[in-house]
């Protein structure tokens, strides 16, 4: 026997019609915004694929994925400022390329360029999120007001469901309460967040690329922008124990070019990519000869022509960034002439503002040994300061500021600029453990010679170093000797004990000595000088 299933009557199916549609729409609701969003993004957005930041300026590289038919790439939302002569175009085999337009709209015209700041946004879904627990909340009070209305039948369970209704209400009024000062204090974040948000640029540029391709691709763009670069930065740590010297390479990145730069691949180079290209012609050397005239026949006239003023070069030495909402950032190129092309490539991804804020990365550090000495110039200080000699490191180091670190202590911040010597001395502040003390010059004076046709002055100096630390130092004694710059200026000179490097790093003149000085062990230096000199000449520099 076969069991006839009855069909839904009209009232019926009209109701299971009406909750599949209002299913779908929902449904259709949720996913849509998400799915336009989504073929938004592939058919107009680009990624920032690499960016290059060097002395003055950045190189940034975009990518776009086409499909398969298309006629043409559109790169949106780029900054107004780039530089149009700049750019350039990758596409791989089988793409033909044609024209390259580019123009500049205002960034409300274009939705995938407005810009939201993330902190605003993100207080913002926080308030929505706090909003929904409230309302959620007062659902929950609002159903426990209802049972509460009903009438209930006397007995010993009524007892029970009154104290927990009560304790319910209770929980979820205290919870909103916690909840609206939170809401409350949302409302202050966002007001200061939005104060603090940069404020985009009102343009944009947008490139259109016209192209033909029977698959789908990646489209390259690469342009380049003045409103960026980095400075080097290090910081020196010495272990006066070991004499071991990290020295760690780090570089300040900033930039207002419009776009933020948000979890990118970035390289940082020490070549600037606009530098002078070809040599200038060489001029002939020529001579003239001038007659003086009948108003003036002064020598001066004779004197060969001075030329004509070239015209004043444009100072390059900054280059500095505007717009920033922090304050102006400014960048020196000078630091990185004579330096060898070097590249850094960072291994992790950076997030950079485009608000001008400095951001600090690292590029690494590198460890060596080095001699620990104590240097005294007892000419210009009665104190000893502590000193780290290495040879100077393989690499491109630019000039910038170096922190240094001693035994764990700040100590302070000096320049570092190599120039060409081949060991580098890295200063670590004084040594309070070694005690200086200068004596002062003894001076004799007298005539010599035939009825004291010259005069001589003997000129002793003296001083002392002890070693007040509980092990021994290397330490080292810098002093200057007389110069003589004319044969008729005698100088002889004596030391105790004798020095251990005449003209000292071919510095004529500077006397060194260097020697062991065990703990508690106290030193004595002397230098006397016999100068002699004609007895009525002016001597500068004379004692």
């Amino acid at each position: 026997m076969q069991r006839r299933v009855p069909k839904p009557g009209p009232t019926q199916g009209h109701r299971m019609s009406r909750r599949g549609l209002a299913a779908a729409i929902a449904a259709a609701c949720v996913a849509s915004p998400a799915a336009f969003a989504q073929t938004a993004q592939t058919a107009q957005s680009s990624s920032i694929t690499q960016v290059l930041l060097y002395p003055g300026g950045a190189q940034v590289d975009r990518s776009l994925r086409v499909p398969a038919g298309a006629t043409q790439a559109r790169f949106a939302c780029l900054p107004a400022a780039l530089e149009r002569d700049a750019l350039q175009v990758q596409a791989p085999t089988g793409v033909n390329l044609g024209e390259l337009k580019i123009e500049r709209v205002a960034r409300d015209s274009l939705p995938e360029c407005r810009q939201r700041d993330p902190r605003v946004r993100e207080i913002e879904q926080q308030r929505a999120a706090v909003e929904a627990e409230i309302a959620g909340v007062d659902v929950s009070l609002g159903y426990l007001k209802g049972l509460s209305d009903r009438e209930a039948r006397p007995g010993p369970a009524l007892a029970a469901s009154l104290e927990a209704l009560r304790r319910n209400a209770q929980d979820l009024t205290s919870r909103k309460q916690v909840l609206q000062e939170r809401l409350t204090d949302l409302g202050h974040e966002l007001t200061a967040a939005k104060a603090a948000a940069p404020t985009a640029s009102t343009q944009v540029s947008v490139a259109t690329l016209r192209l033909s391709t029977a698959q789908a691709a990646d489209i390259g763009l690469s342009y380049r922008l003045s409103s960026a670069g980095w400075q080097p930065q290090y910081r020196a740590r010495l272990d006066t124990a070991t004499g071991g010297l990290v020295l760690e390479r780090l570089a300040q990145i900033a930039q207002t070019s419009g776009e933020d730069w948000n979890e990118v691949k970035l390289k940082l180079s020490t070549v600037r990519p606009r530098q002078a290209k070809e040599l200038a012609p060489l001029q002939p050397w020529t001579m003239w000869l001038h007659q003086p005239s009948a108003r003036s026949r002064t020598f001066l006239d004779d004197a060969a022509p001075v030329a004509a003023a070239a015209p004043a070069a444009p100072d390059l030495s900054s280059v500095q960034i505007t717009g920033s909402a922090v304050g102006q950032v400014r960048f020196d190129p000078s630091v990185f002439e004579g330096e060898f092309g070097t590249e850094y490539d960072l291994p992790q991804r950076v997030t950079l503002r485009a608000n001008g804020a400095m951001s600090t990365v690292d590029l690494g550090r590198t460890a060596a040994t080095s001699r620990v000495l104590v240097r005294v110039q007892p000419a210009t200080d009665a104190a000893a300061y502590l000193l780290a000699e290495l040879p100077r490191p393989q690499g491109s180091w630019p000039a910038g500021p170096l922190q240094l670190f001693r035994d764990g202590a700040l100590i302070g911040e000096v320049l570092l600029r190599f120039g060409s010597e081949s060991t580098w001395t890295v200063p670590f502040g004084l040594d309070e453990r070694i005690r200086v003390r200068v004596e002062p010059d003894k001076r004799e004076g007298a005539d010599t010679g035939f009825i004291g046709a010259r005069r001589e002055v003997v000129l002793a100096r003296q001083w002392q170093v002890e070693n007040l630390r509980g092990r021994p130092v290397t330490l080292q004694v810098l002093t200057a000797a007389p110069v003589p710059q004319h044969e008729d200026i005698r100088v002889q000179a004596q030391y105790a004990p004798p020095v251990t490097q005449a003209d000292w790093r071919d510095r004529r003149g500077i006397q060194m000595w260097e020697l062991p000085l065990a703990p508690n062990e106290t030193q004595r230096f002397q230098a006397t000088y016999r100068i002699s000199v004609p007895k009525d000449a002016i001597v500068t520099g004379m004692p």
